[in-house]
């Protein structure tokens, strides 16, 4: 399956709470994407809360969440992720009509 990542970076008039809106799949390969956009978007609004919004993924790999929670450590930054439970596991690998054994 092709794991595609989209983002959209919402900003409101009163920048002090971005969002970064995440559909598609965040797996441990895409994560990595994200970094950056969540560094961009941090130096827009410097010391802000910055909130990045899984709850629309289709696909999310617990490794990629833990490494996005890391990449912000030691940083100044206040990183909130907000993710659906349990997380979403890919489509293909779900059998059609059921629910993917855990």
């Amino acid at each position: 399956m092709d794991h595609k990542l989209r983002v959209l970076v919402r900003l409101d008039v009163d920048p002090s709470s971005p969002v970064l809106e995440v559909t598609g799949c965040l797996t441990a390969d895409s994560w990595s994407s994200l970094a950056p956009l969540i560094r961009k978007t941090a130096a827009l609004v410097r010391g802000h809360r910055i909130t990045v919004d899984l709850t629309a993924a289709q696909h999310i790999e617990l490794v990629a969440v833990s490494s996005l929670q890391d990449s912000a450590h030691g940083r100044e930054l206040d990183l909130r992720i907000e993710c659906p439970d349990p997380l979403p596991e890919c489509p293909a690998l779900v059998p059609a009509g059921g629910v993917a054994n855990r």
